[in-house]
């Protein structure tokens, strides 16, 4: 990574209303919200017994052999031994918590932060194991690590800017179909995504929302990787872009100027709806020619959220 790549201050696109910007980093923000239950704590079984003592019986004296001899005693029955308190589990560390993300869905993802970025890596690891002894649940363990995951991930973003186009165009198809779920089964998390409504919704959302969401994180790392030696500055829409994007968005029925100011994420209306209007958007950028595409996707998924 060269000294003029690391000190990059690339400018936003103009025609790129700000919407765009959150609208496109929405997935990417809750992606890394947490899932309750997605990292469970170690539990194993230390339900140990030891075999139960019974009494000998009394010895009788050799002098008082023939003679009356009174009942003996009865020999009491044996008590149950009482359990052996489980052993305390084994500290948590650093390898032991890496241990516990390989199992989960999310082991591809960190897998992968590793590999780039060790050194935050393994403080991330370190905190994580640092919490898990002070026992924090696993809800409160699971955001925490996410947050981690999110410091690490905004602090690269602009690298993506030097991704392939096959790899922004990728990450674009997975949030048009992110932004579908979001509109149709996972409808109730549409607003909250969008950051127009912070209502949490009953439950989780669906799996196919969870699945679209994890791989858009992997994807941002992806191209973070991919484009970390050509990480570049964004370059404005020419006019005839610019007329093209307009052109492609009226074309799929969007109005070009609600869609640049983003009055269409207004909460109100049908819950899922503005999420679908971000997928058919997608799907009108998907048209334009790759110079194009790249200028547009570079503002939507790399730029404005490195501070």
């Amino acid at each position: 990574m060269s000294g003029k790549n690391a000190s990059l201050t690339p400018r936003t696109p103009v025609v790129l209303g700000t919407f765009l910007v959150l609208a496109a980093g929405a997935a990417f923000y809750f992606a890394l919200a947490p899932q309750s239950g997605w990292l469970s704590a170690s539990t194993p079984d230390m339900a140990f017994r030891s075999a139960a003592l019974v009494p000998p019986p009394a010895l009788v004296p050799a002098s008082t052999v023939g003679a009356s001899q009174p009942e003996p005693p009865a020999v009491p029955a044996a008590l149950p031994e009482a359990p052996t308190p489980p052993a305390e589990p084994p500290a948590a560390t650093p390898a032991s918590i890496e241990a516990e993300i390989a199992l989960s869905e999310y082991a591809e993802v960190l897998s992968l932060v590793k590999k780039l970025f060790a050194a935050e890596y393994d403080e991330l690891m370190l905190a994580a194991a640092q919490r898990r002894n002070e026992g924090v649940s696993d809800e409160v363990f699971g955001r925490e690590l996410a947050t981690g995951l999110q410091k690490i991930m905004r602090g690269k973003l602009t690298y993506g800017t030097g991704a392939s186009m096959s790899m922004m165009d990728r990450l674009a198809a997975n949030e048009a179909s992110l932004f579908h779920a979001l509109g149709t089964d996972g409808a109730a998390f549409c607003h909250m995504m969008l950051g127009v409504d912070d209502r949490p919704p009953a439950g989780p959302p669906p799996g196919s929302v969870r699945q679209l969401l994890q791989l858009g994180t992997l994807y941002r790392f992806q191209a973070i990787a991919e484009g970390m030696p050509d990480a570049r500055p964004a370059v404005p829409l020419s006019k005839d872009e610019l007329r093209a994007f307009e052109t492609s968005v009226v074309q799929v029925g969007l109005n070009f100027n609600d869609v640049n100011s983003g009055a269409f994420l207004k909460a109100g209306g049908e819950p899922g709806r503005p999420c679908l209007t971000l997928e058919t958007l997608h799907l009108a950028i998907a048209k334009l020619a790759e110079g194009t595409r790249r200028k547009i996707y570079v503002g939507m998924f790399f730029l404005g959220r490195g501070q």
